[in-house]
């Protein structure tokens, strides 16, 4: 239980990160991997036109098709803002807020482990710069899976080591359920199976085997997990899209190619974990807490946790490389070996038979360290929702509004832009997207001999001048500024 100073410690911890990230929470979904924001919100808002059958989520992509997806996680997070969606209306803040609860949940469980296996302190120390970490603002504000994978994963954990330890059937429940939930919404989160099973075997030891309440869970949870992706490799068939490849000798072909490669390793662990996860100042303290834990038993558990994330990162490293958020996962076990770097510091500092000038740069190097850490978040995170650096994504969503207002309900558009379906989703049309750096005439009129009614694109800096001016030549220019052009593909003579 948490004593009275803690309660309240903990609740204005969260709630002051439950507010600072309503700030602008109605801005256009693309200021953090906007292509997987728009692609979420597009299967939310396919629920909420075409029926809530979360089995057969739907995505803008799919040209003339319904644009039925397979190959994903069980859309449960875009399904819960489609109940919103029917009870509120269509507003993108729902998707936001809705990562933002499920990071206070999430929060406030990482709080309980790191206060039971290290301490009240730490546990304190944890909850701060988890809340405030740039990297976890970002990705618990915005619209997509992130944010409710964190919360089943750390409360799976949570529950789990509490059964282990005071057993219990609402205990059993809560952890088969956090389980199941966990691997349904992303599956690399199954190695997280390493952590707990070094619970079992502590407390069970050779008898781990004999157990059948692990057995049930085990069963509960990946055949469930199983039965879905089973079921989504069919729904894949159903059009022929798929978000992910769903193979193992896929997964293991680029893991093998990357995992040769040293630049792999500097842009994961360096670019990405210390630099831009932890934020250089928490890597140095994450370091430290990992040396002074290194013979610490209780910490083994926390130990695996982190070990588990890392073993992820080699067996998706292709997704890990290309993809910013797929390494936020260790910001979570990496902030507690923070929180106990700086709470172990500070004692050894203290009581550490140091004096004179030694002790006087050790605590003001300690000092340092310890106020350009919230210096360095702010910075981030205020640079990152900058008025001049969000008004470069402005023109996708000026330009899906004209041609939402222009087109008719049922006409189809080539979203140029770099792949993504920021400018599908804006538009509210079905569509494809296309690469403006390998955009041709060829392809646009290979698509608009498939049904393609508009080509709209934000990227014509990018797009050859002959493109250009073939499609303003040929067909009508609906709207043409530096900023954007949208192209009604008919012949100009007959429009």
């Amino acid at each position: 239980m948490l004593d009275k100073h803690s309660k309240y410690a903990v609740f204005i911890i969260i709630f002051s990160g439950f507010l600072v990230r309503l700030i602008n929470i109605t801005q256009p979904i693309l200021e953090v991997a906007g292509w997987r924001q728009c692609y979420t919100a597009s299967i939310a808002r396919n629920f909420y036109y075409n029926g809530m059958n979360i089995f057969y989520p739907q995505v803008l992509s799919g040209g003339a098709t319904e644009g039925y997806i397979g190959g994903s996680e069980f859309n449960i997070y875009p399904f819960a803002v489609a109940i919103l969606y029917k009870l509120f209306g269509v507003h993108e803040s729902l998707g936001r807020l809705v990562s933002i609860i499920a990071f206070c949940g999430g929060a406030f469980f990482l709080y309980k482990l790191a206060r039971k296996y290290a301490g009240k302190t730490t546990g304190l120390i944890t909850l701060l710069f988890y809340t405030f970490n740039p990297y976890i603002f970002f990705y618990s504000r915005s619209f997509q899976p992130e944010s409710t994978m964190l919360f089943f994963s750390i409360a799976m954990l949570y529950f789990f080591s509490e059964w282990i330890d005071k057993e219990g059937w609402w205990r059993f429940a809560l952890m088969t359920l956090c389980a199941t939930l966990a691997f349904l919404v992303k599956l690399p989160t199954i190695c997280l199976g390493l952590p707990l099973l070094y619970l079992c075997i502590k407390k069970y030891k050779l008898n781990v085997l004999t157990q059948w309440k692990l057995w049930l869970f085990a069963a509960l949870s990946l055949v469930l997990t199983f039965l879905w992706y089973k079921h989504s490799k069919y729904v894949q068939s159903i059009d022929g899209l798929a978000l992910n490849p769903l193979s193992f000798s896929y997964y293991i072909k680029y893991s093998i190619y990357f995992l040769t490669n040293l630049p792999f390793y500097e842009k994961v662990f360096y670019a990405e974990v210390f630099e831009r996860d932890l934020i250089y100042i928490g890597g140095v303290f994450f370091v430290l807490g990992i040396i002074f834990t290194l013979k610490k038993k209780e910490f083994r558990y926390i130990h695996y946790w982190l070990l588990a994330i890392i073993i992820y990162f080699f067996l998706a490293a292709k997704e890990v490389e290309w993809h910013t958020y797929y390494t936020i996962p260790i910001i979570v076990p990496a902030s507690i070996f923070i929180g106990y770097g700086i709470s172990n510091s500070l004692k050894l500092i203290t009581a550490y038979k140091v004096t004179g000038i030694k002790k006087i740069a050790l605590q003001t190097l300690f000092v340092i360290m310890i106020v350009s850490l919230p210096l360095i978040g702010y910075h981030k995170i205020t640079s990152r929702y900058d008025a001049k650096r969000l008004e470069k994504d402005y023109p996708v969503q000026i330009a899906g509004k004209i041609v939402d207002e222009t087109a008719h309900e049922n006409d189809l558009i080539i979203g140029c832009i770099w792949g993504g379906p920021e400018l599908l989703y804006y538009s509210n049309r079905r569509g494809w997207t296309m690469d403006s750096n390998v955009c041709s005439i060829k392809r646009i009129e290979k698509r608009r001999q498939e049904g393609a009614n508009y080509f709209v694109t934000t990227k014509q800096d990018v797009i050859s001048s002959s493109v250009l001016d073939y499609l303003k030549n040929k067909y009508e220019t609906v709207r043409s500024t530096d900023e954007y052009l949208i192209v009604h593909l008919v012949n100009s003579t007959s429009s």
